[in-house]
C-alpha cells in the first residue's frame, strides 16, 4: 500500500458500520448477559459455556497476570476445539459516561481489538490468534467487556527482549537482527492499512522462528487504539507510531531507516522529530498527570528489581559494542546527547582549563618553535595496534614481524569474555617472545563504573600477568566521549580509583593517560586532576585524529598536526601529574567501501548506501599515513605514534575481508618500506611551507641512515608541484621503494624518495 501524507492533517478513523457486524469466519455468541464474536473455528457450546463463567473466572485467586491497571491482563485455559489450550483474556475497566457514548458509534475496546486483529491476521500481520470477544452493555454504558486471544507462550515484550541484550550481550548486530525484525513487520503492518496508535515496547512481542506458517516473529498486542484505514496510512502517522517505540535517538533513527530500507522520505524526519519530543514530555510528565499509578508501576518494578528481574537501563547505562569498527555504539544523537550529560561536567572543563591555561600556553609556543629544529631519531618511534583475535594470532605476528622489530599495542576490552582476555594475554606473550616491544591498553564500557569490583579485577589481572614484559599500560579509552562509558568526572575518577594500588602491586609497570580522542584539549587538563596524585603518568597518551575528511596538513580552526601535538605536548609538560612525553596511541583514516566495518559508517547496512563523506580511498590512506608519520616523529614532538591497525577491515593496513588470506593494502607495502629503508635513521632536515593559510606546498624531510646516506622524502600538500630541480641525488624511488624513471615531471601528495641526497 502506498504512503501518503493525507496533506496537513490526519485521515477521518472508520466507522464500526464501515465493517461488516459479523465477519464471514465468525460466528455471533450470546453467552449469558454476554454477547460477542468468536471465531468460527473455535464456537463450540463448551466454549460457549465457559465464556459465560468469563467474570468469575477472572476472580480466581492465583492466575497469571501479565499486566495490571485499567485494564487487565490474564492468561487462562479455555476449551478450545479441538483441545483446551492457553489464552490471554484482557479485560477492559469501566469508561466515563462520554467514552460510552462515543464507543457506542465506533465499537467498544474489546470489539475494536477484534476487528483489529482480524485485518491484520488477513493481512498476514503478526499479532497473537484472536479467538473473539463478549461485552454486556446496560441502558447505554458499557458494563463490562472482554477480548480473548491465544497466548504466546514464549514472546517476550519487545522491552524485555531489549533488556536481555542489554543484560547478556554488547554487539550491535545483535540489536541490528532484533530491531531490523520489528521494524520491517511494522513497516507491514502500517502497509496492511494499520495505524497502531499506541506502539510502545511493551505492545510488540518478540516471538521464536519456525512455529508455523501462520506464527510471526514480531507480533503486535493492544491493539484497542488502532486505527483501521482503507486509504493507507499516511507518514505522519508512521511517524507517531515508530516514535513510540522509545529507543535511545541514534537506535530510532537507525530504525526508521531500517523501516523505509535504507531510503527513508526527507519528510519522515520533520515527523519523527516531533513526536518524538512529544513523546519524550508525555513520558516525563506521567507523575504528575498519573500519580497513583506511576507510584504503582514504581513499586511493582522496585519489587521485581528485588527478586532478581532484569532492570531495564538508565540512558547512559545503555552500551553497544560494534566489533567490525572496534568501537562503541553512540546511542544518542548529538541534539539528545547534551541533555544526559552532566552540567558539572562543563563546568569542570571550564574551570580546569582556565586553571591550566597560562601555564600550558607558556609551554605551547616555545614548543611549537622547537618543531623540526633537532635531529630526531626515529629507532623503535612507530608503533602499530594489532589485535590477536580479529586473524589467526601467528599470521598477525608474522605480517607484523615483516616489518621489523615493530612496537605493538594491545587493547583489551572490559566488555570481552575472559576467554578471549586469556587469549589476548597469551597473544602479548607471544609478541613479546618474537621482539617486539608490547604496551597494553585497558579500555572501560559502562559496566566498568557500575561494578567497579569488576573493574578492579579486570585491571590487577591484565597488569598482574603482563607486568614482566610491558612497556606501557594504558588506562581507559577514549574517555572524553560518552559513548565509552564515562559521563562525568565522578564516572573517570571511580575508573582511575584502583590505580594507586596497581601502582604499588607492580611499581616498574609505566601508566600512561587519560587516552582522550579528537582535538578535544579542554577535556584532558581535568582529566589529570582525576588521576590520582600520587602516581604520576609516564606519558600523556591520546589519540589524536587530525582531519578525517583529508591530509594531515590541513589546518582546523588555525591547528593543523603540527600545532596539535605541539598543545598536547604542552599540556603534558604543564601537569605535574605527567611526563613531558607525549604518545599517541591511536590514528587512522577510514576507508570507502566498508560499510559497517568503518569507524565513521553505519552501523547496519542498507541496499545502495553511500560511503561516509569523511572516508577516504586506499591510496590517499597509505600517503596520509606515512605523511602524518613523519610530521609527528620528525617535530621531535611525539615520542610514538602508534597506528590503529594492523589489521581490520574499515581502517587497518592490512584488509581481513577474507581472514584466511588477509591482503596487505599499499600502506602497508609503504610502511614496510619506510621502516626498512628510514626506521633506524635521523631526520637532520626539514623544510616546510609557511604555517600560515592552507599549508600548501613542497614538504621536503632529510634522513641520515645509519650508512651514511642521505635521502630526501619529499612531497606536495594541495596543488602538485613541479618536480624539484634544485635537488641533487643518484636516482628516485616511489613510496614503495622501486625506481622512477625518468623522473617525475609533478610533485604530488604520495612522498617519494630522493637517493643520495644532499641534506
Amino acid at each position: 500500500m502506498q504512503a501518503s501524507d493525507h496533506g496537513a492533517g490526519i485521515a477521518s478513523p472508520p466507522r464500526a458500520e464501515r465493517i461488516a457486524d459479523v465477519l464471514p469466519d465468525a460466528a455471533h455468541v450470546v453467552a449469558g448477559v454476554l454477547q460477542g464474536e468468536v471465531a468460527a473455528d473455535c464456537h463450540a457450546p463448551a466454549f460457549v459455556d465457559w465464556l459465560e463463567t468469563l467474570p468469575s473466572l477472572l476472580r480466581t485467586p492465583g492466575l497469571a497476570v501479565l499486566g495490571t491497571g485499567r485494564n487487565r491482563h490474564l492468561v487462562l485455559m479455555a476449551p478450545l476445539p479441538p483441545g483446551p489450550r492457553k489464552v490471554v483474556v484482557k479485560s477492559f475497566g469501566r469508561l466515563s459516561l462520554f467514552k460510552d457514548l462515543r464507543d457506542r458509534s465506533r465499537g467498544s475496546k474489546a470489539r475494536r481489538t477484534w476487528l483489529a486483529a482480524r485485518h491484520l491476521r488477513s493481512m498476514n500481520v503478526g499479532t497473537p490468534a484472536p479467538v473473539g470477544y463478549v461485552e454486556r452493555w446496560e441502558r447505554g454504558r458499557l458494563v463490562e467487556s472482554y477480548y480473548v486471544a491465544h497466548y504466546e507462550e514464549e514472546a517476550l515484550t519487545l522491552r524485555d527482549a531489549l533488556n536481555e541484550l542489554f543484560a547478556t550481550s554488547s554487539e550491535i548486530t545483535d540489536f541490528n537482527l532484533l530491531l531490523g525484525r520489528v521494524a520491517r513487520e511494522v513497516r507491514a503492518m502500517h502497509d496492511s492499512g494499520f495505524v497502531h496508535l499506541d506502539l510502545g515496547p511493551r505492545n510488540v512481542l518478540v516471538g521464536t522462528r519456525g512455529k508455523g506458517s501462520r506464527a510471526r516473529d514480531i507480533t503486535f498486542v493492544d491493539l484497542n487504539r488502532g486505527r483501521i484505514r482503507p486509504d493507507g496510512v499516511s507518514l505522519r502517522e508512521r511517524a507517531l507510531d515508530t516514535a513510540r517505540l522509545s529507543l535511545p535517538s541514534h537506535l530510532q533513527r537507525l530504525f526508521v531507516k531500517m523501516y523505509w530500507d535504507g531510503h527513508p522520505p526527507p519528510a519522515i524526519w520533520r515527523w519523527d522529530r516531533i513526536f518524538r519530543r512529544r513523546h519524550r514530555w508525555r513520558v516525563r510528565s506521567r507523575r504528575w498527570r498519573h500519580p497513583v499509578r506511576e507510584a504503582r508501576v514504581a513499586k511493582e518494578g522496585a519489587l521485581a528489581e528485588a527478586a532478581g528481574a532484569l532492570r531495564y537501563p538508565a540512558i547512559r547505562d545503555m552500551w553497544i559494542w560494534d566489533e567490525r569498527p572496534a568501537q562503541p555504539i553512540a546511542l544518542l544523537l548529538s541534539e539528545d546527547r547534551g541533555q544526559h550529560i552532566p552540567r558539572s561536567r562543563s563546568m569542570r572543563m571550564i574551570v580546569d582549563t582556565l586553571r591550566a591555561g597560562a601555564s600550558v600556553m607558556r609551554e605551547y609556543r616555545p614548543l611549537l618553535a622547537s618543531a623540526f629544529t633537532q635531529p630526531v631519531g626515529f629507532a623503535d618511534r612507530i608503533g602499530l595496534c594489532v589485535d590477536g583475535t580479529i586473524i589467526d594470532p601467528q599470521r598477525e605476528i608474522a605480517l607484523l614481524s615483516a616489518l621489523g622489530r615493530v612496537p605493538a599495542l594491545v587493547r583489551f576490552g572490559h566488555h570481552e569474555p575472559r576467554s578471549r582476555r586469556r587469549d589476548r594475554i597469551a597473544f602479548v606473550r607471544s609478541l613479546h617472545a618474537a621482539g617486539h616491544r608490547v604496551s597494553i591498553t585497558l579500555s572501560q564500557d559502562r559496566s566498568a563504573v557500575l561494578r567497579p569490583a569488576s573493574w578492579r579485577e579486570y585491571l590487577f589481572e591484565v597488569v598482574g600477568e603482563l607486568a614482566d614484559i610491558v612497556e606501557y599500560a594504558e588506562i581507559g579509552r577514549s574517555v572524553n566521549r560518552v559513548k565509552w562509558g564515562i559521563w562525568s568526572f565522578d564516572d573517570l575518577a571511580s575508573i582511575y580509583e584502583p590505580v594507586t594500588e596497581l601502582r604499588a602491586r607492580h611499581p616498574d609497570v609505566p601508566l600512561i593517560g587519560p587516552a582522550a580522542i579528537d582535538f578535544d584539549y579542554a577535556f584532558i587538563p581535568a582529566a589529570l586532576r582525576e588521576w590520582p596524585a600520587s602516581v604520576k603518568l609516564a606519558a600523556l597518551s591520546h589519540q589524536l585524529y587530525v582531519d578525517r575528511r583529508g591530509a594531515p596538513e590541513n589546518p582546523q580552526t588555525g591547528f593543523a598536526a603540527l600545532e596539535k601535538f605541539a598543545l598536547a605536548r604542552a599540556i603534558a609538560r604543564a601537569s605535574p601529574r605527567c611526563e613531558d612525553v607525549l604518545v599517541i596511541t591511536e590514528v587512522n583514516w577510514s576507508l570507502q567501501g566498508t560499510g559497517a566495518h568503518s569507524p565513521v559508517g553505519s552501523p547496519y547496512e542498507f541496499p545502495g548506501q553511500r560511503d561516509a563523506h569523511v572516508a577516504v580511498g586506499e591510496d590517499d590512506y597509505a600517503d596520509y599515513m606515512l605523511r602524518y608519520l613523519c610530521l609527528a616523529i620528525g617535530s621531535g614532538l611525539v615520542e610514538r605514534v602508534y597506528w590503529w591497525r594492523l589489521v581490520a577491515r574499515g581502517f587497518g593496513i592490512v584488509d581481513d575481508t577474507d581472514p584466511g588470506s588477509p591482503r596487505p593494502r599499499a600502506a602497508y607495502a609503504m610502511l614496510g618500506r619506510f621502516l626498512e629503508l628510514l626506521g633506524q635513521s635521523t631526520l637532520v632536515r626539514a623544510q616546510l611551507p609557511p604555517r600560515e593559510g592552507r599549508r600548501h606546498g613542497r614538504y621536503r624531510l632529510a634522513f641520515r641512515c645509519a650508512d651514511g646516506e642521505i635521502v630526501v622524502l619529499t612531497y606536495a600538500h594541495g596543488p602538485a608541484l613541479p618536480f624539484a630541480g634544485d635537488e641533487t641525488y643518484s636516482r628516485v624511488e616511489d613510496a614503495f621503494g622501486a625506481p622512477i624513471e625518468p623522473v617525475p615531471a609533478q610533485l604530488t601528495g604520495r612522498p617519494v624518495y630522493l637517493r643520495d641526497a644532499s641534506a
